[in-house]
């Protein structure tokens, strides 16, 4: 795959000035061709420290939202040549013990690999996630599996590795700017027919680092029950932006 494919990672940062490092140090370097990070207005050091650590480095001068820096980075991702792009935290929630496996389903003809968490019933949990936000993430799973009509497990998850084929049947500039993005564009490859697999991911949730809060989950999980409810109309004819 690396001679013919040109593999670049994105890291999408906002303030990871306290885990940057420790991340870039244990993040398998060799698996890919570039990283890319792209700072979204941090508070702290997180560009100045980026580029002392020598990495191609962006810094948004207003926060654009999660969605926002996600469509940028992409797009530096693509106009860079890259044919696979690996989306994985500099946070240190996601480990990337998942990219070989990822890549190697990229190899086996997928468009899309998701990480999934959920590798024995409580893994989040032994990992720290919160039991109050483990409960509806695995109801919020269900739904998503049952409207989308697909095999995977973890629709809410931030590991993901996209195909330049992918991405260039998808609209993805008029996804939502917050986190919704990721969704939508799961669902918008799932509308499209695009092959999809997924690969179990390590995660470590501490600290500050365990997810959004309940205000913002719960704004999230009715932001997902939207877009399931455009993807139905979809189906029956009724087309919008995210469903062409």
């Amino acid at each position: 795959m690396r001679k013919t494919k040109k593999i670049i990672a994105i890291f999408i940062a906002y303030n990871a000035a306290g885990t940057l490092e420790k991340f870039y140090h244990n993040f398998p370097k060799e698996l890919v061709d570039e990283i890319i990070l792209v700072d979204d207005a941090s508070k702290d050091q997180t560009y100045r420290l980026a580029k002392k650590l020598g990495i191609r480095s962006y810094r948004n001068s207003i926060n654009l939202g999660y969605g926002g820096n996600m469509k940028k980075a992409l797009n530096l991702a693509l106009d860079s040549g890259a044919d696979i792009i690996v989306d994985i935290h500099p946070d240190g929630e996601y480990k990337p013990t998942a990219i070989p496996d990822a890549l190697e389903k990229i190899e086996d003809g997928f468009e899309f690999v998701l990480g999934n968490r959920f590798i024995s019933r409580t893994h989040p949990l032994k990992s720290g996630m919160y039991f109050w936000k483990w409960i509806p993430i695995r109801f919020l799973n269900l739904i998503d599996k049952i409207v989308l009509g697909v095999n995977l497990d973890d629709f809410h998850q931030g590991f993901r590795v996209y195909t330049k084929k992918m991405l260039k049947k998808l609209n993805y500039s008029v996804n939502s700017n917050n986190y919704l993005f990721s969704f939508e564009l799961i669902a918008e490859a799932v509308y499209r027919k695009i092959k999809i697999s997924q690969v179990p991911v390590e995660v470590s949730y501490t600290g500050k680092k365990r997810g959004a809060s309940l205000k913002n989950s719960i704004k999230y999980s009715l932001g997902t029950f939207k877009v399931l409810a455009l993807f139905i109309l979809a189906r029956l004819g009724f087309k919008t932006n995210l469903f062409l």
